[in-house]
């Protein structure tokens, strides 16, 4: 979305909020007293043109959080207001997320450059350094936040070495599109993924999100076509699963029509065959796509009755297994289901889990900070209420080893939160996934 008006308005609003500032400093600071300091900067904050002794830093850092928090509060009250169906309807679709996050990236900078120059004019040389710092700090980040980071992609290698295949085998593995706009990041990402010369290809759900309008019916046609432009080869296929987000007039299964990939919004087993074959004995990776609702928890006896059912026996397959889904709660447990109240188990500490799970879906925070991690501890999404919290905060994305054998990889995904979200990531950039399974040394 274009926000381009949002900021027309605040510009406006920089010119005042750094005006009443100048007036500040300028006009409420006065000639001596027989009073104290501190009793006169006191009594200026309800006394106009009370006079003061003499310059104080308390009274030039007031005036800057003073009147920046009269710019944020008009800030907030103008993205509020163009949240309303009304203005969406008769003035501008704005995206709201995404003008409180420009908003205060760029405006916040204006402000205290702003501030800076004055407090300097003013002979107030190390306050104003200090808030210029700040408005190089805040331009950086914000910069890199909404300009940089989100655009760019990493390719991760990961790799497992394993005594249950002989050949290597190459998974890509890629999640969260969530796209509202096909350009050069999904292309790019398309492009990028058929550069790893992959065996096994594998989409982890969440491809759109539609803003509103008449997009929901475009997007879907120019994914589709992106598709179509950019064939993959991969000797065991390409396949897709689907997500939680994204439902519009044309269902992910359409996406995907006539593209080589095949996509399923089932659980689904597939036996892939390797080129050789181990004391010879034909090699196969058994290959798990859950749907939606299986990778939220609780399918590890569903999975096994499924299995049984075709003489599968999943704690003596002698075979590679890969399961994918788009949450990774399936990978572990502790998760209670919020509309029924009942605890579901997952992989983690059973007795037996998949060589390699694949999940996507926590974008791996979008926003880490060093030392800390995602800031973010829980989501809520269509139908599943809090059902990422009780995930461990060091599980949000990366590779992980269980003691019983199991590996979990929660990818960061290519895209982002769309709708009313910001675009944005912060120490979180993109992620397509590389796996490489290699026979042992």
């Amino acid at each position: 979305m274009d926000t381009t008006p949002f900021h027309l308005i605040l510009f406006a609003l920089d010119i005042a909020v750094l005006g009443g500032f100048y007036f500040w400093l300028r006009h409420r600071r006065g000639a001596g007293s027989e009073r104290s300091a501190a009793y006169q900067f006191i009594k200026s904050l309800y006394v106009p043109r009370t006079p003061i002794r003499r310059p104080t830093l308390l009274w030039d850092m007031s005036g800057v959080f003073l009147f920046g928090g009269f710019g944020l509060v008009c800030f907030v009250v103008l993205a509020r207001f163009i949240q309303t169906g009304f203005a969406q309807r008769n003035i501008y679709q704005f995206n709201v997320g995404q003008c409180i996050a420009e908003g205060i990236a760029l405006h916040g900078t204006i402000f205290l450059v702003g501030a800076a120059v004055l407090l300097f004019r003013r002979r107030r040389y190390v306050i104003a350094v200090f808030f210029g710092c700040f408005a190089i700090v805040l331009a950086g980040i914000g910069y890199n936040a909404l300009f940089l980071e989100p655009y760019r992609l990493t390719v991760e290698h990961y790799e497992i070495r394993t005594s249950k295949v002989q050949t290597p085998i190459r998974i890509v593995f890629v999640s969260d599109i969530q796209t509202d706009h096909i350009g050069r990041h999904e292309i790019n990402t398309i492009r990028t993924i058929q550069q790893q010369n992959a065996d096994l290809i594998i989409f982890g759900g969440d491809y759109l999100q539609t803003f509103r309008g008449e997009r929901e019916l475009e997007l879907p046609n120019q994914f589709r076509q992106m598709l179509l432009d950019h064939p993959f080869e991969a000797s065991l296929g390409a396949y897709a699963i689907s997500g939680n987000i994204g439902k519009s007039g044309v269902s992910d299964a359409e996406l995907f029509r006539d593209t080589g990939i095949t996509y399923s919004h089932r659980s689904v087993i597939h036996f892939k065959p390797l080129d050789n074959g181990k004391d010879g004995e034909n090699e196969y990776i058994l290959l798990i796509l859950l749907s939606t609702g299986d990778s939220h928890g609780n399918v590890i006896e569903r999975l096994e009755m499924q299995l049984q059912a075709h003489g599968i026996n999943l704690r003596e397959i002698d075979d590679f297994v890969v399961m994918a889904g788009h949450f990774p709660n399936f990978a572990v447990d502790g998760f209670t289901n919020p509309r029924t109240g009942r605890t579901l188990s997952g992989f983690r500490n059973a007795d037996w889990a998949p060589d390699l799970m694949l999940a996507g879906h926590t974008h791996g925070g979008q926003i880490v900070l060093p030392f800390y991690g995602p800031v973010v501890r829980w989501m809520k999404s269509e139908g599943y209420h809090d059902h990422v919290q009780q995930i461990p905060h060091h599980m949000w994305s990366g590779f992980h080893e269980f003691a019983n054998g199991g590996r979990l990889l929660v990818t960061r995904g290519t895209g982002m939160e769309r709708g009313w979200a910001p675009r944005i990531r912060l120490f979180c950039p993109p992620e397509i996934s590389v796996i490489d399974i290699l026979p042992e040394e």
